[in-house]
């Protein structure tokens, strides 16, 4: 049976999260800082905080239903469907930057070519004749499959980026490092807040 009142304290506390953290990312990742150290460190900053003024009980409400909350989905069996998620999401977004990496570095060439057809509306055959692409020397067919599809990638993703004005590397360097940190703060709350009885 479905609860109302706890699926709406998550519903806020899901909001709070969203309406406090991302922001906060994007506007200390776009002006403050260079290096995506310097965005952990905010982030965390603001989260201890956050842990230390609900062991202190100084959030009123909303402290004790975050403290809830999160108690009840740690010894839950959905933490481990979380934690799973989590690190997908988080191989999902870290791949995402590598690939860009990759069409900016390895590929960059063949990039450029494209970038230029696709600008003059101009990609034909001899223009796709004209790519050097993946560097594949006797492979197993599987495996030069696997470098075509990366090589693909990182040259589409590489070019989106580019046409978003690095916007897309920095979301997902942000959102990379809010899975990091989640999974940080799960393992913190779950030895902070452990309950005295797990029922």
């Amino acid at each position: 049976m479905l609860d109302i009142s706890d699926l709406k304290e998550k519903m806020i506390l899901l909001g709070i999260t969203a309406v406090v953290f991302l922001p906060l990312r994007l506007l200390a990742s776009h002006y403050l800082f260079d290096h995506w150290l310097g965005n952990l460190g905010i982030a965390t900053l603001i989260s201890v905080t956050l842990i230390i003024l609900i062991k202190k009980e100084k959030l009123g409400r909303l402290g004790i239903i975050f403290k809830k909350q999160i108690t009840k989905t740690l010894w839950s069996k959905s933490a481990k469907i979380i934690v799973c998620t989590l690190v997908i999401f988080m191989v999902y977004f870290g791949t995402t930057i590598l690939l860009v990496d990759r069409g900016n570095t390895i590929y960059y060439e063949d990039k450029l070519i494209l970038s230029d057809a696709i600008a003059q509306k101009d990609v034909d055959r001899v223009v796709l004749e004209g790519l050097s692409g993946p560097a594949i020397a006797h492979e197993v067919p599987l495996l030069a499959y696997f470098h075509y599809m990366e090589y693909i990638f990182s040259i589409s993703y590489a070019m989106l980026n580019d046409a978003t004005g690095g916007w897309l590397v920095n979301l997902h360097l942000i959102m990379f490092m809010e899975q990091v940190e989640i999974l940080g703060l799960l393992w913190f709350f779950k030895r902070y807040f452990r309950p005295a009885i797990i029922s």
